[in-house]
C-alpha cells in the first residue's frame, strides 16, 4: 500500500508537469536565435542526407534551408558550436509532418524542447534518488526545478541552455551510477552523454575534466585507485569518439576545427550589457556580476536552502581536510567518508570551481546569466541536500516537521504563483529581493520574446500598411513572418536611419546597440510619444511609440 502510494506521488508529480507544459507551450514568443536554430537544423540535415546520399531528404532540406527568409546562411564555421542534436531532428520533424505554417513550424519546436526538459526532470528525479533515496525528497527537488521560473520559460525556446542542461544532468546521473558500479557499460553511458553534453555547449567539457579530477583525488586519498586508469583511459576514448560522431563539422579538417571548437568561449567580441543601472564591456565585467544574477533571480526558497547546503558543504569539507591518518606512511588526507559523500563533494566541488572560474577570468557573459544557467542543476541540488540534512535532524520531532512542512508547502504555492504571475515571461523573472527601482537597471527581453506580441498588437495592421521600427537592439522584422497572412503583408520594417519616418516605434529596453557596431544610445525621437507598455511585477516588458501627425 505505502509503495502504492508512493508511484502514485511519482506519476502525479511527472504527470502535471506534462499537461502544463503541453497546455501552454503555444504561448510563448520566439527568440531572436530560432530563425538561425531552425536553418540550422536543415543545413546539417542536408549535409548529412548529402553525405549518406539520400536524395529525396537532401532535396527537401535544401527548399527548407532556401525558404529561411534570406538570413542564416552561413558557411559550416558559423554552425558548427551548437551541434545537431536538438536542431537536425526538430527539422526532420518538420519534414515528417509535413508543416508550412510558420507559426506552426516554431511551436512544434517549442513542444520538442519542452519535451527535452521533461526527460531531463526525470532523470534529475532519478538522481537526486540514487543520491537521497527518497522518493519525496527527489520529487521536491524535481518540483523547484521546474519551478524555477527563468528555467521554466527558457524551457518552451532556449534550445541551447535547455538541451544542454538536461544532457548535464543525464551525464551527472550516470556518473552517479559509474561511480556505484565502475563497469565499462556505466562508464560508457556517462561518456556518451557527456559528449551529447559538449556537442550542445561547450561547458560540457567540464565533465570530462572533473571525471580526470576525482580520479587523481581518488589516488590521493587510496593509492590502490590507479588501477582504475584503463577504464579511464577507455572513457576519454569514447567521449571523444562519440564527439567526433555527433560533430559533422569535425569529419574534416578533424584538427583544425576541434581547435576553433574549444575557442567558442571567446569567439565573440566584446558587447554592452546593461547590469546594475550602467553599461559594461563584456571584456570587462564587475566580478560580482554572476552572483548579482543568481541573488536576484533565483526564487527564494531555493536559495536560502542553497545557502544552507553551501554550508553545511563547506563546514563537512573543512573537517574532513583536518582529519589526519596517522596510521598511514606520511599524510593523507580524504576528501569524503564514503560514496555518498563522495557524490556530494563531486556537485560541490564543480560549483565552486565554475562559480569562480567564470568570476575571475573574465569570461565574456551577456543575456543576464542565459549562458551558465546550468547553474541551476548545482543550486537545486545543493537546496535538496540542505533539506534532506534538515529532515534527518528533524524527522523524529512531529511538531517541527509537521510545521516546517506546512511552510515549505505554503512557499512552494508562494512560487507557483509568481511563476503564473510572470505568464508567459518567466524568463525575465526577479526575486523579492529587488525592489520595483532596481528592477529597471538590469536587462530584460534581451531575446526579444515580446517582438510578436508588438507586432500584433499594432492598431489597424490588417486594414492599411503600418511602417515599424525598432529603437532598441532588436531585429523585429525576424518576426515579420510569424504574423498572418494579411498582417505580414501590410507591415514595412524601416530600419535605423529612417526610423522617424515609422507609424509605431518598437523598444524591448535593450538600450544600446553592439559596441562592435556603434556605441551610441538608442534615443526615442521626438515626434513620438508611448502609445502602449507591457508591465509584468513593475517590470516593462517592451514599449510600443506612436508618431505624432
Amino acid at each position: 500500500m505505502i509503495m502504492f502510494k508512493r508511484n502514485v506521488c511519482i506519476y502525479l508529480v511527472f504527470l502535471g508537469i506534462l499537461i502544463t507544459g503541453l497546455l501552454v507551450y503555444p504561448d510563448y514568443g520566439f527568440n531572436i536565435d530560432e530563425k538561425f536554430h531552425r536553418a540550422n537544423g536543415f543545413y546539417w540535415l542536408k549535409y548529412l542526407a548529402e553525405f549518406f546520399q539520400i536524395n529525396y531528404l537532401y532535396e527537401l532540406s535544401d527548399l527548407k534551408l532556401l525558404s529561411c527568409c534570406s538570413f542564416t546562411q552561413f558557411p559550416v564555421e558559423i554552425q558548427n558550436k551548437y551541434g545537431i542534436i536538438f536542431d537536425v531532428p526538430a527539422a526532420f520533424l518538420e519534414i515528417l509532418l509535413k508543416l508550412e505554417e510558420p507559426i506552426k513550424q516554431y511551436q512544434i519546436r517549442h513542444l520538442m524542447l519542452f519535451i527535452y526538459f521533461f526527460v531531463g526532470l526525470i532523470f534529475f528525479y532519478k538522481l537526486l534518488l540514487n543520491r537521497f533515496a527518497n522518493i519525496y525528497i527527489s520529487l521536491l527537488g524535481v518540483i523547484f526545478f521546474f519551478l524555477t521560473p527563468r528555467i521554466f520559460g527558457d524551457s518552451f525556446q532556449n534550445s541551447k541552455d535547455i538541451v544542454f542542461i538536461t544532457f548535464l544532468i543525464i551525464s551527472i546521473y550516470y556518473y552517479f551510477i559509474s561511480q556505484d558500479n565502475f563497469n565499462y557499460k556505466n562508464i560508457a553511458l556517462f561518456a556518451l552523454f557527456s559528449s551529447l553534453a559538449t556537442s550542445t555547449r561547450i561547458f560540457g567539457i567540464l565533465l570530462p575534466l572533473s571525471f580526470i579530477l576525482f580520479y587523481f583525488l581518488e589516488i590521493l586519498c587510496n593509492k590502490k585507485d590507479i588501477k582504475k586508469y584503463k577504464k579511464v583511459i577507455f572513457y576519454l576514448i569514447l567521449y571523444f569518439l562519440f564527439l567526433y560522431i555527433q560533430m559533422p563539422v569535425l569529419w574534416e579538417n578533424s584538427i583544425q576545427k576541434i581547435n576553433e571548437f574549444f575557442t567558442d568561449l571567446t569567439m565573440y567580441g566584446p558587447m554592452l550589457v546593461y547590469f546594475n543601472g550602467d553599461f559594461h564591456s563584456t571584456a570587462d565585467l564587475p566580478y560580482s556580476y554572476l552572483f548579482i544574477w543568481i541573488l536576484i533571480t533565483t526564487p527564494i526558497l531555493q536559495l536560502t536552502l542553497f545557502f544552507v547546503g553551501l554550508g553545511i558543504n563547506f563546514k563537512n569539507l573543512y573537517i574532513n581536510l583536518i582529519k589526519i591518518d596517522k596510521t598511514k606512511k606520511g599524510v593523507s588526507y580524504d576528501f569524503w567518508n564514503n560514496l555518498l559523500e563522495k557524490k556530494d563533494f563531486y556537485i560541490f566541488i564543480n560549483f565552486i570551481i565554475i562559480f569562480l572560474a567564470i568570476s575571475f577570468l573574465g569570461f565574456k557573459l551577456y543575456n543576464s546569466w542565459r549562458l551558465l544557467y546550468f547553474l541551476n542543476f548545482f543550486i537545486i541540488y545543493i537546496a535538496v541536500f540542505a533539506i534532506n540534512e534538515i529532515y534527518k535532524k528533524i524527522k523524529n520531532n512531529f511538531k517541527i516537521f509537521n510545521f516546517l512542512g506546512i511552510v515549505l508547502i505554503l512557499l512552494i504555492f508562494f512560487n507557483i504563483y509568481r511563476l503564473n504571475l510572470y505568464h508567459p515571461y518567466q524568463s525575465f523573472y526577479f526575486n523579492e529581493l529587488l525592489t520595483k527601482n532596481f528592477k529597471q537597471k538590469f536587462e530584460i527581453d534581451y531575446t526579444g520574446l515580446s517582438g510578436i506580441e508588438f507586432l500584433r498588437n499594432i492598431p489597424n495592421l490588417e486594414e492599411k500598411k503600418i511602417k515599424v521600427a525598432a529603437i532598441s537592439w532588436y531585429p523585429i522584422w525576424r518576426m515579420v513572418e510569424l504574423l498572418d497572412e494579411r498582417k505580414k503583408n501590410n507591415i514595412q520594417i524601416l530600419f535605423s536611419e529612417k526610423i522617424k519616418e515609422a507609424d509605431y516605434l518598437y523598444s524591448n529596453r535593450i538600450y544600446n546597440n553592439n559596441i562592435k557596431i556603434n556605441d551610441k544610445r538608442y534615443r526615442i525621437p521626438e515626434n513620438f510619444i508611448k502609445f502602449k507598455e507591457l508591465i509584468v511585477d513593475d517590470i516593462i516588458i517592451y514599449e510600443m511609440y506612436k508618431r505624432i501627425k
